[in-house]
């Protein structure tokens, strides 16, 4: 007689798959930063500059919109946010793609790998929570922790409108559903339940 498959551990709640979340993206994010620093070539790097630029002569203008209060100061302000010129916009996009394309490979180097290899990532482990296959319940395979990590870093990473508001959305998808899986877990058949490890 065939055994039957394994009871599944209980799915992760809302709040500690949320706060693991936080635990793998913000290192991961700081590390893409960093990483896009080392990685950026002059023109990258005259994007950078450029921007910077626009930041400082914003808080200049509010610094003085502070000091000196008034209509003319408050005018400023709203015609440096709301009429950059081309050449600043430009560099802001330059840079944010730069930035966001690094941070996007670290994250999915970084997560493909902490999942593939032990089911887990830091965030997971911290609150004691992994990543299962269905129906088995064992570790996902490598293809399933590829795809999972590149939905979540492009959510994250990509400085792109379409993938932050469907990001947002599959973010509280397993608010509505009794197995607490969103989007990327139901795509590669996986689940993120109680029981990891420390």
């Amino acid at each position: 007689m065939a055994e039957p498959p394994p009871i599944p551990p209980s799915p992760a709640g809302f709040g500690w798959r949320s706060l693991a979340c936080l635990a793998d993206i913000i290192p991961l994010f700081i590390c893409g930063h960093a990483v896009a620093g080392f990685t950026a070539d002059a023109e990258a790097l005259a994007a950078y500059a450029r921007q910077q630029q626009w930041i400082r002569s914003f808080a200049e203008l509010y610094v003085k919109a502070l000091s000196s209060p008034g209509q003319e100061a408050n005018r400023r302000i709203l015609d440096h946010v709301l009429h950059p010129a081309a050449a600043d916009v430009d560099a802001v996009v330059a840079w944010s793609w730069h930035v966001g394309t690094a941070t996007f490979f670290v994250m999915l180097a970084a997560l493909t790998a902490q999942e593939a290899m032990t089911g887990t990532t830091l965030g997971k482990r911290m609150f004691r929570l992994r990543t299962v296959s269905l129906p088995d319940a064992g570790r996902p395979g490598f293809l399933a922790a590829l795809l999972r990590s590149a939905w979540k870093s492009a959510f994250f990473a990509l400085p792109n409108p379409f993938f932050m508001l469907l990001g947002i959305v599959n973010f509280h998808v397993p608010l509505f559903r009794k197995d607490r899986r969103a989007w990327h877990d139901l795509w590669t058949r996986t689940q993120v339940v109680e029981g990891g490890r420390r």
